[in-house]
């Protein structure tokens, strides 16, 4: 660490090795169902309708999620075309902003130190890779919540960490950043881009400071431009829409997605914690020595005995109180999402930031704790290579892959490098962080070029070919007929609208209607379909495709 501590390379550094995770192959595999196609679609149909308000999937009004994020896509594909690097764009470019802010806040308050930790690691992790070559929300509403929190830190602090002085003109203009970045999320995702950044702070506040200092969150200048900012999409929203938007947006897919599961995504309470083990691996073994840390120099439990009084008792330094925050904002998010009924990865991504804080104190903490750390990634990490070595080939053979598959050997030689590393660390005391760096930078090089492409082909690859195929052979204005599915990517690559039927009976009813039919279905379905009448043209992997002239 020593050698790169500041040094006029670091930042370009830092920004290389960003760029090179959150673009590379960018653009290499098609689409996924559900999210990323449907997102695509939807942001393709606001092109072509010229509706900029209301966004459409299959030509039907799409209530999910706010309009920021199919404004953003809209114009990569302005910029790029309409393809996958275009939908991703956005999701990268924002992955690059957030490891940026978080280099330059961590940089100015804690130190270099902990700003290289706690980038690195972010960006040398499965989450970080994942979430940035996906076209979904979630890496953007990141950004915006962390963008907001470090506001609300900077215009709550009076010095930086080589105790400068933080002049009022600066806290104004980041106490006005808080607002603009929470109006962003809430233009992003909807009401957690409130509920989090103002949570966390009001929390944050009533620790440190006493509940009487929660009103230091508020600012009527600062509400206002909130309003200004998020205000004319939802009050359009409400003029055009009225109730249905209400009742879709607000009710289905915020109220009733956390009490009720939605799209069969349930999981138990525990569903983040392997989540958390497997998207931040290897650098979460160091997770609970920086909560620990922060623990310590906090000295939370005296914190949280004062928190119904009146005495202001304050962090010792910036390590202690971004620390803290950090605490706060992972259990805040992690806990709240714990607690609901639908559960998918993505739902704490808003988290990792914070994660990557408390894993960069706990990277710099020289202990017993470190050593514990270490003792976990190399059993993790042989776990890990002996499921890779025994189990990845014969899994391959069953879903159909018979080239060559040396790659996973290659995999689990990482996890077993892992295992030297930890070794190398216990018993010479050696720095290893580099070491770490490079077999996660290998590691990820390895998924990107052999496991996804593999994985792309056994999800979508029978639908891309077939959704080429109607793109071709199907006259333009006719639907396909897709029976018992959820594949948007279908509507994207075959420039096709679809009628989407749930049952056999919906099925006979449309083809008394349809003297013609192309029909995509699963293969376990084939049976049923073809008692109708229907012939099937091709059949490959789970899907069929069906026709009755």
């Amino acid at each position: 660490m020593s050698n790169l501590r500041s040094t006029k390379f670091l930042l370009p550094l830092i920004v290389a090795i960003t760029l090179f995770v959150s673009f590379f192959r960018l653009g290499a595999t098609t689409l996924f169902d559900v999210d990323e196609a449907v997102f695509a679609e939807a942001t393709k149909e606001m092109i072509k309708t010229g509706d900029f308000i209301t966004p459409t999937y299959n030509g039907v009004n799409r209530y999910d999620k706010p309009i920021l994020f199919y404004w953003m896509m809209a114009a990569s594909y302005k910029t790029f075309g309409i393809n996958e690097f275009a939908a991703r764009f956005p999701s990268a470019l924002a992955g690059t902003l957030l490891v940026l802010s978080i280099f330059f806040f961590v940089r100015r308050f804690i130190g270099e130190k902990y700003a290289v930790y706690s980038t690195i690691s972010f960006v040398l992790s499965i989450y970080f890779f994942v979430y940035s070559h996906a076209a979904v929300t979630d890496m953007l509403l990141t950004l915006f919540i962390t963008v907001s929190i470090f506001s609300f830190y900077i215009f709550n602090a009076d010095d930086f960490s080589d105790g400068s002085h933080i002049s009022p003109y600066v806290r104004a203009m980041f106490s006005y950043g808080f607002y603009l970045f929470s109006a962003l999320a809430f233009l992003t995702k909807g009401l957690i881009g409130i509920v989090f950044p103002f949570g966390i702070a009001i929390i944050y506040l009533a620790i440190t400071k006493g509940p009487k200092e929660i009103k230091r969150v508020f600012n009527i200048k600062g509400i206002v431009l909130f309003l200004i900012v998020s205000g004319p999409w939802y009050g359009a929203q409400l003029a055009i829409n009225g109730m249905e938007f209400v009742d879709q947006f607000f009710i289905k897919h915020h109220f009733a997605r956390y009490l009720d599961v939605i799209s069969g995504h349930r999981g138990p309470f525990y569903y983040f914690i392997p989540v958390l083990l497997l998207g931040f691996f290897p650098w979460i073994v160091f997770f609970p020595s920086g909560i620990r840390a922060v623990i310590k120099d906090s000295n939370l439990t005296l914190l949280i005995r004062n928190i119904f009084n009146d005495k202001k008792r304050k962090p010792v330094d910036h390590r202690a109180s971004i620390g803290l925050l950090a605490f706060i904002w992972f259990a805040v998010i992690f806990l709240f999402f714990s607690f609901s009924t639908t559960k998918l990865p993505n739902y704490i991504l808003p988290s990792i930031p914070a994660v990557a804080i408390l894993i960069s104190i706990g990277l710099s903490e020289h202990d017993k704790w470190e050593e514990y750390s270490y003792v976990v990634l190399g059993v993790f990490s042989f776990i890990v290579g002996m499921i890779i070595f025994f189990f990845s080939k014969k899994y391959l053979f069953k879903i159909g892959v018979y080239d060559d598959t040396t790659w996973t050997l290659g995999i689990s030689f990482l996890m077993f490098g892992m295992i030297i590393v930890s070794l190398y660390r216990l018993f010479l005391k050696k720095t290893v962080f580099f070491y770490l760096c490079t077999l996660m930078t290998i590691f990820l090089i390895v998924f990107s070029i052999n496991a996804l492409p593999i994985i792309n082909e056994y999800l979508q690859g029978t639908l891309y070919r077939y959704s080429l195929y109607i793109k071709k052979n199907l006259p333009a204005n006719e639907k396909i007929i897709v029976y018992d599915l959820n594949k948007p990517s279908i509507i994207f690559y075959s420039d096709h609208k679809i009628l989407s039927i749930r049952n056999k009976e919906d099925m006979i009813r449309a083809l008394e209607k349809n003297a013609h039919a192309v029909v995509i279905a699963k293969a376990k379905n084939i049976s049923n379909l073809t008692q109708l009448g229907l012939n099937v043209l091709k059949n490959e992997g789970d899907y069929a495709i069906l026709e009755r002239k």
